[in-house]
C-alpha cells in the first residue's frame, strides 16, 4: 500500500511538473512573439519613413489622432496591433489573451471614411483552485466588423458599425460558445485641443448558442475621455455601464485608466490599460499592453 501511494504521489508530481512546463513554454513562446512583432513594426516603420516627409503641423495632428484613436471609434486610421491582456479572477483562476488585429480604412469623401477590421485571439486559460488549476491554450473567438465615420466639423465627429463575434474557439473554455452580432455608434467632441470625449453605445445579441450556453443580450454605455499631453503622451479614461437583459436587467459598472506613448518619428503607439469592475464579481482586475503600428497618410513634398 505504501508503495502504491508513493507511485501515485510521484505520478502526481510529474503531471504537475508537465503542466507547469507546458504553461511556461506557452507563455515564453508568446512573449517571444510579442518582441518579434515589435521589432517587425519598428523595421517596417524605418522602411516607410524615408519615402515621405510630413510637415511638423501635419505630424503633430497625426500623432494626436493616433493617440485619440485608442479610445475614439470616430477616428479611422489603417493599423495593425498586438494586444496582450491579462485577467485575474478569484480563487486563483487567470487568463491571458494575445489578440492580433488589423484595421483597413479608406476615404469615401472629404467628410467620410470607411473601414473593415479583423481580430484573431490566442488564449491561455488556467482554471480556479476547485478545478485543479487545469491549463488550456489555443485559438479564441475571431471577430470581424465594418464601420464608417463622419467629420461633422472641426470638433465634432460621429460613426458606427457592426461586428460579428464568431464561435471559433478551439476549446469551449477559451470562447463564449456563441455567434453574436455587435452594432455600435459613437459621437466625439474635441472639447479642447487636449481633451476629447466620445460617448458610445454598443448592443450585443447572440444569434446562435452552442454547448447549452444561455442567450446573450446586453447594452453597454461608455464615456471614454482622452487627454493628449505634450511630447506625444496621452491618458485615457473610460466609464462603462452594462445592462444584461437576459439576467433580470442586471447592471454592472467598470472603470478603465490607461497611459499611451507615441514613439518619436515612427507611427508606433504603446499603451497600458488597467480595468476594474466596481460591482465585485468574479474578476479581480484586467490589464492590457498594446503595440499599434499606424499606416500614416503622408504628404509628399513637391
Amino acid at each position: 500500500m505504501a508503495l502504491e501511494c508513493c507511485k501515485i504521489e510521484t505520478f502526481g508530481r510529474r503531471v504537475g511538473y508537465a503542466s507547469q512546463l507546458v504553461r511556461s513554454t506557452f507563455l515564453i513562446a508568446w512573449s517571444s512573439f510579442n518582441r518579434f512583432l515589435l521589432v517587425a513594426l519598428l523595421l517596417l516603420a524605418a522602411r516607410v519613413l524615408p519615402a515621405a516627409e510630413p510637415s511638423s503641423a501635419d505630424s503633430a495632428t497625426e500623432a494626436a489622432d493616433q493617440l485619440k484613436a485608442l479610445n475614439d471609434r470616430t477616428i479611422i486610421q489603417s493599423s495593425v496591433w498586438l494586444d496582450t491582456e491579462w485577467d485575474q479572477f478569484k480563487h486563483g483562476a487567470e487568463e491571458a489573451r494575445w489578440t492580433l488585429g488589423g484595421l483597413w480604412g479608406w476615404r469615401v469623401s472629404d467628410r467620410q471614411d470607411w473601414a473593415v477590421r479583423l481580430k484573431v485571439p490566442v488564449v491561455y486559460d488556467r482554471s480556479d483552485e476547485a478545478s485543479g488549476h487545469a491549463d488550456i491554450g489555443g485559438l479564441g473567438d475571431i471577430e470581424a466588423g465594418t464601420g464608417t465615420a463622419f467629420r461633422l466639423s472641426n470638433r465634432w465627429r460621429t460613426g458606427g458599425g457592426i461586428e460579428l463575434h464568431g464561435d471559433t474557439a478551439s476549446n469551449p473554455a477559451l470562447g463564449d460558445s456563441v455567434w453574436r452580432l455587435h452594432p455600435f455608434w459613437a459621437v466625439a467632441r474635441d472639447i479642447t485641443n487636449w481633451l476629447t470625449l466620445t460617448p458610445t453605445a454598443e448592443y450585443s445579441h447572440s444569434v446562435a448558442e452552442e454547448h447549452n450556453v444561455a442567450p446573450q443580450r446586453y447594452l453597454e454605455l461608455s464615456l471614454p475621455a482622452t487627454f493628449v499631453l505634450p511630447h506625444d503622451w496621452s491618458i485615457g479614461t473610460r466609464y462603462k455601464a452594462n445592462v444584461d437583459f437576459e439576467n433580470g436587467d442586471h447592471w454592472t459598472h467598470t472603470v478603465d485608466l490607461g497611459v499611451a506613448k507615441r514613439l518619436s518619428n515612427i507611427p508606433v503607439v504603446l499603451s497600458v490599460t488597467l480595468e476594474k469592475t466596481l460591482d465585485g464579481g468574479n474578476k479581480k482586475f484586467q490589464a492590457n499592453f498594446t503595440m499599434t503600428y499606424y499606416f500614416e497618410r503622408y504628404h509628399v513634398p513637391k
